[in-house]
C-alpha cells in the first residue's frame, strides 16, 4: 500500500474534525496510541482534497511533495523545464524574481500553465462539438478525479476525457516544442502528484514543487530569491487562462466562444463529492452544457499547496481581476474576441487526440458488516436503548451514533472515542464507587475494633516495658555498685601482699638476728665456764639469752611459713575480684544494651499506638480521606481506565 501524500504528524491531539470535514467516509482510521486517540490517513481511500489540513487548528496533517528532490537533481546538473501554475501571480508577490532564482539553479525553459489553459479550452469544445455531448464534469482538479475513480466510477464517462491545463502544457511543449522532460510543476495543489503519476498522462511531468514547501525550502537554506533578476516566461501569448486558478474560470474561458450555455459552478468540499454522489441518479434531462467543478472553494489560488489562506480572498480576486483585464486590453486593437493564441491557429497546429485521456475506474469498496456486526458494535458502545442510538452529538466526527457505530464494526474506529461511552463508563464506575464505599464503611467498623484491640494489647506491653526498663535500671545500678566493690577489693589485695612482702622481709631479719644472738650466747656459756665459780652468773643470763634466740627464731619462721601459706591465697583472691570486675563491667554493658533495646521498644510502641489513633479517628471517612493517609483504594471490577 503506497503512503498517502497526506499523513499525520506528531500533533495531532485526537479531537476528530478530520473525520468530520473529511468526504469519505472511511479515509481516517482512529487508533488508541499511548493512552491517545490519533487519526491516521488510509491512502487507498484517500483522495488527497486537503480538507483535512485546511481544517485542522493543530497542524498535525502535513503533506509531501517532490521539492527536496527536485533542487538535489539541480544540484547534480539535471535541467528541468518547468511548467508554473497561473497561481503564481497570486501567491509571490515578486514571482518574477522567483523565475529569474530558478533559472540560475539550471531551469532552462519555464511556460505558463495559462497557455496550456488555452489549449484546455480549445480542446473541450472541439471534443464536445466532435462527439456531440454535454453534461461533461471538467477535470482540472486531480482530487476530483481521484473521487470520481474511486466512489463514483459509474459515472466515469461523464468526466471530461481532456488532459488539465498543466498537462495540456506538457503534451505541448513535448509534442509541438520537442521539449525533453520530465518536467517539474510549481503547483498550488497536493494532489497534483496523483494525476502526474497516473499511468493515463504518461509520465510527462515528474515534479509536483508546491508553493508552502517551495517557500520552507527557501527559508530553511536562507535563500533570498528576491534578490535574483526578474524572468518572464517562454510560451507564446495567452489568453483568458490565467483566470482557470479562479473558480468559475473554466466558465468564463467557455463562454467567450459559446454563448447562452448554462455552466454549472460548482466548489469546495463537501459540496464537490455531494454534487458528484446527487449526479449518479440525476435525471439527464436538462443538464448543463457543462459542469465546472473545482475541489478548493476559493480556486487554485489558495489551493492545498498554496501559500495564500482563505483571508486572502481580496487580494486575489484583485489580481486575477488584473490578469484579465491585461489580457483583454487588445481587444479594441483586434477583431478576434478575445486575445492569445487563434482556435484556428490551433487547430492548424494540435491534434486533439494528443490532448485526449482515459481514466482507471478503481471502484474502492466500504469495509462490509452486517447488522450483527453493528449491533455488537453498539454493545461495545453501551447503547443497547433507541435513545442511546441516537444521541448524534457528533464528537466522534460522525454524523451520527449509527456511522460511529458502523466504523467502529469496520476496525476504523474505537469505542473510546465516543463521548457517551465514557459517560456510561463513569455512571457505572459511579455506581461501583458506591458499592465500594458502603463496603470501606463495613470494613472501616471492623479495622475500628481491631484498632481497639491493637491499642489495648500496645498499653499492656507498654505497661510490661515501663516495668522491664525499670528492673533493668536496677540492675544496671547493682552492677556499677558491686564494680565499684570489685575495685576496692582488688586495691586492698594489692596493699596487703605489699604488707605481708615487707613482713617477711622483717621475719627473715629477725631470724638472722636470733641466728646471730644464739651464736654470742653460745660463746658466753664458754667464757663463763672459764671464769669458774665467777662466771656462774653470768652463764645463767647466757643460756637465758639463746633459749629467747632459739623460741624468736621459731616464732619468725612459724610466720614465714604462714606467709607462704596466704601469699597463694591472697593470689587466689586477687584472680576472683578481677573476675568479679570483668563479669560486673560485662553485666552493666548489657544492662546498658537492654537497657537501649527496651527505649526503643517503647518508641516504637509510641509510634504504633500513634497511627493507630489515627485509623481509629479517621474510621468513618470517605475512600478518597484513607488514600490520602496512604491507605490503598479498592479498584472497580470490569471497567476499562477512563482517559481523555
Amino acid at each position: 500500500m503506497e503512503a498517502s501524500r497526506i499523513f499525520t504528524n506528531d500533533n495531532c491531539v485526537g479531537c476528530n474534525l478530520c473525520i468530520s470535514k473529511c468526504p469519505c467516509d472511511e479515509a481516517n482510521v482512529a487508533r488508541m496510541e499511548d493512552g491517545r486517540n490519533k487519526i491516521h490517513i488510509d491512502p487507498d481511500k484517500c483522495i488527497v482534497c486537503g480538507e483535512c489540513i485546511r481544517q485542522c487548528v493543530h497542524n498535525a496533517r502535513d503533506f509531501t511533495d517532490d521539492t527536496e528532490r527536485f533542487f538535489a537533481d539541480l544540484r547534480s546538473g539535471k535541467k528541468i523545464p518547468m511548467i508554473a501554475a497561473p497561481a503564481v501571480r497570486t501567491n509571490f508577490d515578486d514571482y518574477g524574481r522567483l523565475l529569474g532564482f530558478l533559472r540560475s539553479m539550471g531551469v532552462p525553459v519555464i511556460y505558463d500553465t495559462s497557455f496550456g489553459a488555452d489549449i484546455t479550452t480549445w480542446a473541450y469544445l472541439r471534443y464536445m462539438t466532435k462527439n456531440n455531448v454535454k453534461g461533461l464534469v471538467s477535470q482540472p482538479c486531480p482530487a476530483i478525479v481521484n473521487y470520481m475513480e474511486r466512489y463514483t466510477p459509474d459515472i466515469l464517462p461523464k468526466l471530461a476525457p481532456i488532459h488539465s491545463p498543466a498537462m495540456c502544457t506538457a503534451v505541448y511543449m513535448k509534442r509541438v516544442k520537442n521539449i525533453q522532460g520530465p518536467y517539474a510543476f510549481l503547483s498550488p495543489c497536493i494532489a497534483k502528484k496523483d494525476e502526474f503519476a497516473d499511468p493515463n498522462t504518461g509520465g510527462l511531468v515528474g515534479y509536483n514543487i508546491t508553493y508552502r514547501k517551495l517557500q520552507e525550502y527557501l527559508r530553511r537554506n536562507g535563500i533570498n530569491y528576491h534578490s535574483a533578476p526578474a524572468s518572464g516566461f517562454d510560451n507564446e501569448q495567452h489568453g483568458l487562462g490565467a483566470v482557470y486558478p479562479m473558480p468559475g474560470g473554466l466558465k468564463v474561458n467557455v463562454e467567450q466562444y459559446v454563448d447562452d450555455v448554462w455552466i454549472h459552478q460548482v466548489e469546495g468540499q463537501p459540496h464537490a463529492s455531494h454534487f458528484l454522489n446527487e449526479y449518479r441518479t440525476a435525471g439527464r434531462s436538462g443538464e448543463p452544457f457543462l459542469v465546472d467543478i473545482l475541489n478548493c472553494q476559493h480556486g487554485c489560488n489558495i489551493g492545498t499547496g498554496a501559500l495564500r489562506g482563505e483571508d486572502d480572498g481580496m487580494q486575489v480576486g484583485r489580481a486575477l481581476h488584473n490578469a484579465k483585464m491585461q489580457a483583454r486590453q487588445s481587444v479594441k486593437k483586434k477583431k478576434q474576441r478575445i486575445p492569445g493564441p487563434d482556435f484556428k491557429q490551433f487547430d492548424k497546429e494540435l491534434k486533439l487526440d494528443d490532448y485526449v485521456r482515459r481514466y482507471t475506474g478503481k471502484g474502492v469498496r466500504p469495509i462490509a458488516i452486517n447488522n450483527q456486526d453493528r449491533e455488537n458494535a453498539f454493545v461495545a458502545l453501551h447503547k443497547s436503548t433507541e435513545d442511546q442510538r441516537h444521541v448524534d452529538c457528533r464528537s466522534c466526527g460522525y454524523a451520527s451514533c449509527e456511522k460511529m457505530a458502523e466504523a467502529v464494526a469496520k476496525n476504523i474506529n474505537h469505542v473510546e472515542n465516543c463521548v457517551e461511552y465514557f459517560k456510561s463508563v463513569l455512571r457505572d464506575q459511579g455506581t461501583q464507587m458506591e458499592q465500594v464505599a458502603a463496603q470501606r464503611q463495613q470494613q472501616a467498623l471492623a479495622l475500628r475494633q481491631s484498632v481497639d484491640n491493637i491499642l489495648s494489647a500496645i498499653n499492656e506491653a507498654t505497661h510490661q516495658t515501663n516495668t522491664t526498663k525499670t528492673d533493668v535500671e536496677g540492675i544496671a545500678a547493682r552492677s556499677d555498685k558491686m564494680n565499684s566493690i570489685s575495685t576496692t577489693l582488688t586495691e586492698n589485695v594489692a596493699h596487703l601482699e605489699q604488707e605481708i612482702k615487707k613482713y617477711g622481709q622483717m621475719g627473715d631479719e629477725i631470724v638472722n638476728i636470733s641466728s646471730q644472738t644464739n651464736i654470742l650466747a653460745l660463746n658466753a656459756s664458754v667464757e663463763a665456764a672459764r671464769a669458774g665459780q665467777y662466771g656462774k652468773g653470768f652463764d645463767v643470763v647466757a643460756e637465758q639469752i639463746r633459749h629467747l634466740s632459739e623460741q624468736s627464731e621459731r616464732s619468725a619462721k612459724g610466720a614465714l611459713e604462714n606467709n607462704e601459706i596466704i601469699a597463694p591465697l591472697l593470689a587466689s583472691l586477687r584472680d576472683v575480684s578481677a573476675s568479679v570486675l570483668e563479669e560486673a563491667q560485662e553485666v552493666s554493658s548489657n544492662a546498658a544494651n537492654i537497657l537501649n533495646a527496651v527505649n526503643e521498644l517503647s518508641r516504637i510502641q509510641q509510634e504504633i499506638a500513634a497511627a493507630a489513633e489515627i485509623i481509629a479517628v479517621s474510621d468513618g471517612e470517605e475512600p478518597q480521606d484513607q488514600l490520602a493517609m496512604g491507605l490503598p483504594a479498592a479498584e472497580p471490577a470490569g471497567l476499562p481506565p477512563v482517559t481523555f
